[in-house]
């Protein structure tokens, strides 16, 4: 494979695993039952991943940032984004497998909506496991770019380095600068 198609892949894989990680958290993961009076019916409420744990959202945040970071970058620096990167997917892998635990009912009445305050008690909780399961799928896969990243990312090209400054700028071209300059002194007109 080569370095170019690691690259991309690396890429693709934050890419894909952090804005999976977003969309994901949008859904519902766990699911709230709240008793209502006669003749009412008992309410059902979802509460998606970002209700529950915000951190799934900002670690998905932050590799996407990677993405430019990696673009943005090259050698040393790059392998330093590649271990945060791959930190971040480690720490979605952790935080959406919490998903899967169960809120207890004290757990679960901080969370509902403000205009629930005066439903009844909480008849059950459960947990929707693909959610969480799909998320933490999503952070394993920004894992692998991260740690992609960090062990290859050294050795792949990074952006041109045409607006770079030169580290040992040419001596003629100073001089040739210099000499313009000794132009305008005299009073000579070095356009023309």
């Amino acid at each position: 494979m080569t370095s170019r198609m690691q690259f991309a892949l690396a890429l693709l894989a934050d890419v894909v695993g952090a804005g999976g990680a977003l969309l994901i958290a949008t859904r519902p993961w766990q699911q709230v039952t709240l008793a209502r009076q006669h003749p009412f019916g008992n309410e059902v409420l979802g509460l998606s991943g970002r209700t529950l744990d915000a951190a799934p959202t900002a670690l998905a945040l932050v590799a996407l940032a990677g993405v430019v970071a990696v673009l943005a970058t090259k050698g040393v620096w790059r392998r330093q984004v590649g271990a945060i990167v791959a930190l971040a997917g480690a720490g979605l892998v952790w935080r959406s497998l919490d998903g899967l635990a169960v809120l207890s009912d004290g757990g679960a009445r901080p969370l509902l909506p403000q205009a629930r305050g005066d439903a009844g008690a909480i008849v059950s909780v459960t947990v929707n496991p693909a959610w969480p399961a799909l998320s933490a799928a999503c952070g394993a896969l920004v894992l692998v770019a991260g740690l992609a990243v960090a062990v290859r990312g050294h050795r792949w090209a990074g952006m041109s380095a045409r607006y770079e400054a030169p580290v040992n700028p040419d001596e003629a071209a100073a001089r040739a600068n210099a000499s313009l300059w000794q132009a305008l002194d005299r009073g000579d007109d070095p356009t023309g």
